[in-house]
Formats: C-alpha cells, structure tokens, sequence
C-alpha cells in the first residue's frame, strides 16, 4: 500500500482496490503508524463515507483520475463535509 501522510492530509494511492470490510483497519493502522496528523480529528465513519465516495464514482466510472486514490484532508469546509456524509451513506450500502 501505498500512502502519504501529512499534517492535514492521508492520501492513499489507488484506493480503490480496497474494499469497505478493510477500511477500518487501514485507518486505523495508519491512525496508529502516524499519530501527529491532524485528519485523525476526523472520525473513522467520517473517513470511510469519503472513501466509499470515491470507490464508488471510481467503480461508476466518473472521475476516475481524481477518485482512484483518496485524499482525506482536515479540516473540510461545511459543503464538503455534508456531500460526503450525504453520498458516502449511501456508498457504503453500494459498493464491496
């Protein structure tokens, strides 16, 4: 897996390949493995709705440049936050 961590910022290249009965423990691993990011503010619910998103458009394919790998930033702004909570419930419930 390939990943990158920042202070505001998990990125995980190709993120698509995994599917959401792995999510928590990915998260949780990098959770553990890079302690200092700000993301980690975030709930894992939150984060796994945000890669669901993604895993689904890839998997519909719309956007798939951008929805391949995910970025999971913090902080979000009020709309994006509230778009992920909204299409990632639903995701959850359509993808693998």
């Amino acid at each position: 897996m390939r990943v990158e961590v920042t202070k505001n910022n998990v990125h995980i290249e190709d993120s698509y390949i995994y599917d959401k009965r792995e999510f928590d423990g990915i998260i949780d691993w990098l959770r553990e493995k890079y302690p200092d990011s700000d993301v980690w503010k975030r709930t894992n619910k939150c984060l796994k709705r945000e890669w669901a998103t993604h895993n689904l458009f890839y998997s519909l394919h719309l956007f798939r440049k951008a929805t391949r790998s995910v970025d999971m930033d913090y902080p979000q702004n009020f709309i994006v936050r509230t778009a992920y909570a909204i299409v990632g419930s639903v995701a959850l419930l359509l993808i693998k």
